[in-house]
């Protein structure tokens, strides 16, 4: 299983008086996403399991581990089920880089959350039309909640996107088979957009294919891809 990330556009809430407090929702149910190449909902019930765990959650600016903007086991980021999704609720910190988030979110300049994954059971669906589905039945960890920048997933053609390894084979097939390129979950590009996760619009070269890479497949934790990318950038 390896980590997802999913984009959502939301409108932020940000508070006025005392510190700052950054809530919205990182995902909403029964809700069919953007074209991925394929939709996706995730049931109401798929957060249940890992949250009855009291996971260790961070909050990170553009999915980026050294801007941690709250966590659960700090009490600066709280999480909680209702009926439209998952909710999350950050107490910024008092650093340069909150408080200019919380003026880019002010300004809307950023609108859009995300959250990492590892998904534990799905369902895909052939639909009669040609199109595909993918139902989410339960999360096996939730590793991230994030303000973003950039919807990857939005901007990027499927052709571009790390597939879901429960994707069914002959599903898998037909979109491999009109890109035979790497896909982006391989990718270690040292471009901004790529270190933060962003590889659909990587600003190196919009396919990733002339930018210096490596291969992340023995990255086995989300950590440790994250500090790749970072130890790649840094060599530059």
């Amino acid at each position: 299983m390896k980590q997802e990330r999913r984009y959502l556009t939301q409108e932020f809430r940000v508070s006025q008086d005392g510190p700052p407090i950054i809530s919205g929702y990182a995902a909403v149910f029964d809700t069919s996403s953007a074209d991925m190449g394929w939709t996706e909902e995730i049931d109401p019930h798929a957060f249940d399991a890992v949250m009855a765990t009291n996971p260790d959650v961070r909050a990170l600016w553009n999915h980026n581990p050294d801007f941690v903007l709250g966590r659960t086991k700090a009490g600066t980021l709280s999480l909680s089920l209702d009926a439209r999704g998952l909710a999350y609720s950050i107490t910024a910190p008092d650093t340069t880089v909150a408080r200019d988030l919380v003026t880019s979110m002010k300004r809307g300049d950023v609108t859009q959350s995300s959250f990492g994954f590892i998904c534990a059971r799905d369902q895909w669906t052939d639909e009669p039309d040609g199109s595909v589905t993918r139902r989410i039945l339960e999360f096996a960890e939730l590793i991230d909640v994030s303000p973003v920048t950039f919807p990857a997933y939005d901007a990027a053609t499927s052709g571009v996107r790390s597939l879901p390894a429960s994707m069914p084979a002959e599903i898998r097939s037909r979109f491999e088979a009109g890109n035979s390129r790497a896909l982006t979950e391989d990718c270690t590009c040292t471009c901004p957009q790529c270190i933060a996760g962003s590889c659909g619009i990587c600003s190196a070269d919009p396919q990733c294919d002339g930018a210096e890479r490596a291969s992340a497949r023995s990255a086995d934790t989300w950590q440790e891809d994250a500090m790749l990318r970072l130890r790649l950038a840094e060599s530059l």
